[in-house]
């Protein structure tokens, strides 16, 4: 297994795409007892992290700490609204406006010795690019809900018929005439209508409503795991097995700094999100998020 010195990485360097410049800065660290692994930022200094005990939400520099009684946040998504929807353990769906979170979904938690319980789990929501409706989808490895029209109506399963095109839709991305000996291997949704699929030879393309462009060749630590990809006005940034990060223009990947490990730690943190939000770049892993901005 490929792993890359520290001494390999290189400083964040301001340019193309609104690279971050200045050096990470811890903005939250929950502590072993609050454990996060997901991060949506909606601005320099408001964002939404989520993990197995709830949510951390910042807005003007003040956090407030949601519990969401027992049901483990699973996944973030930036509506094109700029509200954030969670997802989470038995079906959980939380909406937040940029004010409060409102529930917007749950079902009763099993019992324990059920668990791990993948016909409760919610962690991907999507667009679903191919209707005129784009009807909001949120799937997990066997549960699909999609929001009733009008929204006040609340989520519901979708018929059955419809239900395996949904969910393989929102796990493995639309339908789409592959690159030439291209063999999908996985699939990260970067935003309404687009999204990030790479073959088992580790090229990575972007397919942006049917136009595909090449994005290089991934390194063998990102093809063993894709933790995080994100794009940031065409320039993408990606968290892979043991702890890098990559920045990526054009189709050339280069290494840039992780955020610095905790003492007695003797490599940096899993970075398991990123997100990007006026001029900052932000990540998410362990219990802490950390920023790093532009000039």
């Amino acid at each position: 297994m490929h792993v890359l010195s520290r001494l390999l990485l290189t400083a964040l360097a301001a340019g193309a795409g609104g690279a971050p410049a200045r050096p990470w800065q811890k903005v939250f660290d929950g502590g072993d007892a609050r454990s996060v692994g997901l991060i949506e930022a909606i601005g320099r200094g408001d964002w939404v992290a989520g993990g197995p005990r709830g949510l951390a939400t910042a807005r003007g520099g003040r956090v407030s700490i949601e519990s969401t009684h027992g049901h483990g946040i699973l996944g973030l998504f930036s509506d094109e609204s700029r509200g954030v929807y969670a997802l989470g353990e038995g079906e959980l769906i939380w909406y937040f406006d940029g004010t409060r979170w409102t529930e917007e979904h749950v079902a009763p938690l099993p019992p324990r010795g059920r668990r791990p319980f993948a016909e409760h789990m919610l962690y991907v929501a999507y667009r679903e690019p191919s209707t005129p409706a784009r009807s909001l989808v949120a799937t997990g490895l066997k549960l699909v809900l999609v929001k009733r029209s009008p929204p006040e109506a609340g989520w519901a399963v979708p018929p059955p018929g419809a239900q395996d095109a949904l969910r393989d839709t929102g796990l493995r991305g639309p339908a789409i005439t592959m690159p030439a000996r291209c063999d999908r291997a996985g699939w990260h949704w970067l935003g309404d209508s687009r999204g990030a699929f790479y073959c088992h030879d580790r090229r990575l393309f972007i397919w942006d409503a049917g136009t595909i462009t090449p994005r290089g060749t991934m390194p063998a630590a990102c093809f063993d795991t894709l933790d995080a990809l994100i794009d940031v006005k065409g320039t993408l940034y990606a968290s892979c097995h043991a702890a890098t990060l990559w920045r990526v223009e054009g189709e050339a990947w280069r290494p840039i700094v992780s955020p610095e490990q905790r003492p007695k730690e003797q490599r940096p943190p899993e970075i398991s999100s990123l997100s990007y939000a006026d001029g900052c770049l932000f990540a998410a892993g362990g219990g802490a998020v950390w920023r790093a901005c532009g000039e």
